[in-house]
């Protein structure tokens, strides 16, 4: 059975997977990720930070070597907000091709949407999650926000906004301990944002609606609220969090200064300060849109690709 391979080269963190398609299912061969935050500093200089595009490319170099121990078919190697914005993104392609071999492939925002809902479809395609009704999918990355609105299966909406947690952290996230001013104006930020995206889709929004979340923030506040030592992909897909919990979750963090988040369990060090927008931003959505209770996804953009290359569409 043939084997396919899919990176991501998001703004925070770098993604690798290597499956298969059997009845139009994946099969996890192998995964891995490492956090480098190559968007880290866009927003301020327009560009890729040094120390940034070496953590990447050696990240990339381990990424093909492990592909070259599997028989893979085809790489596809896309690349999201960080190499969208920066002004020397050429520059990253260029020495990302020369030194590991991959070409890098930067994808719009609406590309980005449509591969992520290609991927959490196929996840749930055997559940009943997915019948008549509306379901809201959002990713909140590093340095943007894509969002799926769609009625069983079929897309009605979709879009990408150039906000993300890494962009937010910096722009808002001033003090250690996080104070309630800092919250209070990044919740002004994130309020202003979903009231629009209300005006375009709240129509759509139903009692019966789901909300469901994909990518780092998501699958870290699932790990977060199981408690895991370490990840789990099957703990953490389909795991449902109340919003009530997920505010006890964000009182909580907001009482830690970050050195205490980063022991966390369930927490990934790297991420202790990302979080607090990523949990902000999660709660201000359910609030906006009256929903109760938020499903993680462990599938998304990566799945997305690998079927698409795979020819299973």
């Amino acid at each position: 059975m043939p084997l396919f391979a899919s990176i991501d080269i998001g703004s925070n963190t770098l993604r690798l997977l290597i499956g298969n398609i059997k009845d139009k299912r994946i099969e996890h061969v192998f995964s891995d990720r490492k956090i480098t935050r190559l968007a880290d500093g866009i927003k301020e200089t327009g560009r890729l930070k040094d120390k940034n595009i070496e953590a990447s490319i050696a990240v990339l170099k381990e990424f093909s070597s492990i592909i070259s121990g599997y028989e893979v078919k085809r790489v596809r190697a896309v690349a999201t907000s960080a190499l969208r914005e920066a002004y020397n993104s050429d520059i990253f392609i260029e020495k990302v091709f020369t030194d590991t071999g991959i070409s890098t492939e930067v994808i719009s925002g609406e590309k980005e949407a449509e591969f992520i809902l290609k991927g959490v479809l196929s996840s749930f395609s055997d559940f009943s999650l997915f019948t008549s009704h509306f379901s809201l999918i959002i990713d909140i990355g590093g340095g943007s926000t894509e969002w799926i609105l769609c009625r069983g299966t079929h897309p009605v909406d979709m879009g990408s906004i150039p906000i993300g947690v890494i962009k937010l952290n910096r722009s808002f996230i001033k003090t250690d301990p996080v104070s309630e001013a800092d919250i209070a104006e990044l919740n002004r930020e994130l309020i202003s944002f979903l009231d629009r995206l209300k005006i375009r889709i709240g129509q759509h929004i139903e009692k019966d609606t789901h909300f469901i979340g994909t990518g780092g923030t998501f699958t870290t506040l699932a790990s977060i609220d199981l408690g895991l030592e370490t990840y789990s992909r099957e703990r953490i897909h389909l795991h449902r969090i109340p919003l009530s919990r997920l505010q006890d979750i964000s009182k909580k963090l907001l009482a830690l200064p970050l050195r205490e988040r980063k022991n966390l369990k369930g927490l990934e060090p790297e991420r202790a300060d990302l979080i607090i927008p990523g949990i902000q931003f999660t709660i201000n959505t359910m609030k906006c849109f009256k929903f109760d209770e938020l499903t993680v996804s462990d599938y998304g953009l990566l799945e997305g690709v690998l079927l698409e290359i795979s020819g299973d569409k």
